[in-house]
């Protein structure tokens, strides 16, 4: 499969998580808010409505800053994790050079077989053709 064609599956399939994604958001949003005209209907029945919006309103700005405490943090932590791309990519380069000279000082001529026929798919997985 050529690059370009990963590329775009790729492409395709965050655009449908993202649609996915705010199609649900705009849900629970919809669902947050039949919630708090419940709480409002309820305190209302029991103190004023001035009252009962005020307190549904300071309940919900409460709980706005615990969720966006609680994502800062997590953000926070997952940034200290991730390795820099620059360090996976040594890696990766470090253990295949460290397996092509295992390869090379165990039998030349099969390395260099596997290494014709290496380049060769390479070149036509990479190749752009038309069809």
């Amino acid at each position: 499969m050529s690059l370009s064609r990963r590329a775009s599956i790729l492409l395709k399939s965050a655009v449908l998580w993202a649609m996915m994604s705010v199609a649900v958001l705009c849900i629970v949003l919809a669902a947050i808010g039949f919630f708090a005209a419940a709480c409002v209907i309820s305190l209302a029945q029991h103190t004023g409505s001035a009252w009962a919006a005020a307190i549904t309103g300071g309940a919900l700005l409460v709980l706005a800053l615990i969720i966006g405490l609680a994502g800062a943090l997590m953000v926070r932590r997952n940034r200290r994790r991730l390795p820099s791309l620059l360090s996976e990519f040594g890696g990766t380069l470090a253990l295949t050079s460290r397996l092509a000279m295992f390869m090379v000082r165990r039998d030349p001529k099969k390395a260099m077989i596997i290494s014709l026929v290496a380049g060769a798919l390479a070149e036509y997985i990479m190749s752009e053709r038309k069809r």
